[in-house]
């Protein structure tokens, strides 16, 4: 894992800790439980379990999903998406590293004329914002999504790019 997805992920996972919290949509106690099972998966660079979101809602059970989605759509300027109902220009892929993406649980959905558009489980960090408006240049329209919707599309990108680079590899033969 490189050391700016590392930043990321520790930094993302640590406001979105606090604001959940403060939100009332979490306990202290059960983000301390997940804090430390969060830190030994970062430790073990493990991108797809190293989430605290994911540890609170799938693993510990003590926050649900609805009702973050139904949270932050009465208290912010978001819609709800899910990334597996779009067709993602590949392009735009190419601008987005996918490990960012994992560390970020951000995913491009479009750009039109210079305005992004992206969905994201982790809204409530605004480290995870500031990140991506700085990399891509640009102020972003952000949908809330499902982490299932997000995993899908992390495989979906994964399994194009694997095969992509097997017919690459196929043709330098």
């Amino acid at each position: 894992m490189e050391r700016e997805t590392s930043s990321l992920l520790i930094k993302a996972n640590r406001v979105l800790g606090m604001r959940l919290v403060e939100a009332g949509l979490t306990t202290g106690e059960d983000m301390e439980e997940a804090n430390a099972l969060f830190i030994e998966r970062a430790r073990a660079k493990d991108l797809t379990r190293a989430s605290l979101l994911r540890i609170l809602l799938f693993e510990k059970a003590v926050l649900k999903e609805s009702a973050l989605i139904d949270y932050q759509l009465e208290n912010f300027a978001v819609g709800a998406v899910r990334p597996d109902n779009f067709r993602v220009d590949p392009s735009l892929m190419k601008q987005t590293p996918l490990e960012l993406l994992r560390a970020s649980w951000s995913f491009p959905l479009d750009l039109c004329e210079g305005q992004w558009f992206m969905a994201g489980a982790y809204y409530m960090s605004d480290v995870v914002r500031t990140f991506w408006e700085e990399r891509l240049g640009a102020k972003i329209n952000w949908y809330v999504s499902p982490m299932e919707a997000l995993e899908a599309a992390f495989s979906m990108v994964e399994e194009e790019r694997l095969g992509r680079a097997a017919q690459n590899s196929r043709e330098g033969d």
